[in-house]
């Protein structure tokens, strides 16, 4: 087996989608083995986390709290922590409606989550600041197209749900 020629071809490969294209495997695998409920779980709380931080600065109890984090680690660390939080919200909510074992559902689930979680990242600037993709990903994820996706993630997870 000749693996150099295995490692040019995946030398060329832009990192990028290699990283979206584990992100569709990884979580079509998981709505393949245990059903929707944390796929859509996911695409939920990312655009509800989002909103959330943003509005968290002018938080009456918290906004003082929220200020003092002002370095893009810190803010992706409060991204996360609410995140957490609201995934673990939501997936008790939606749990009971899941089912699993058809693998056309589970892709689709793999691909509306994927691209809710990419659009969400290039929206963070914390989580920007950990890992940024390329510009071929921030233009076709980025704001132009932001809606796009939603809508079309969210009529995906419509259909792997039905």
């Amino acid at each position: 087996m000749n693996l150099g020629s295995v490692s040019s071809l995946t030398a060329n490969w832009p990192t990028d989608w290699i990283i979206v294209g584990a992100l569709v495997v990884f979580i079509a695998f998981d709505a393949y083995r245990s059903g929707s409920g944390r796929a859509t779980a996911l695409a939920l709380a990312l655009p509800l986390t989002l909103v959330l931080t943003s509005a968290l600065s002018t938080a009456f109890f918290l906004g003082p709290v929220a200020s003092q984090f002002s370095t893009t680690t810190a803010q992706a660390a409060v991204f996360g922590v609410v995140f957490v939080a609201l995934f673990l919200m939501l997936y008790r909510v939606l749990y009971s409606f899941s089912g699993g074992g058809e693998i056309g559902p589970a892709f689709l689930c793999g691909m509306s989550a994927a691209a809710v979680l990419i659009v969400v990242w290039l929206q963070v600037p914390g989580l920007v600041s950990l890992y940024s993709f390329g510009p071929q990903v921030q233009s076709i994820f980025g704001e132009m197209y932001r809606f796009w996706w939603f809508a079309a993630a969210y009529f995906m997870l419509a259909m792997a749900r039905s």
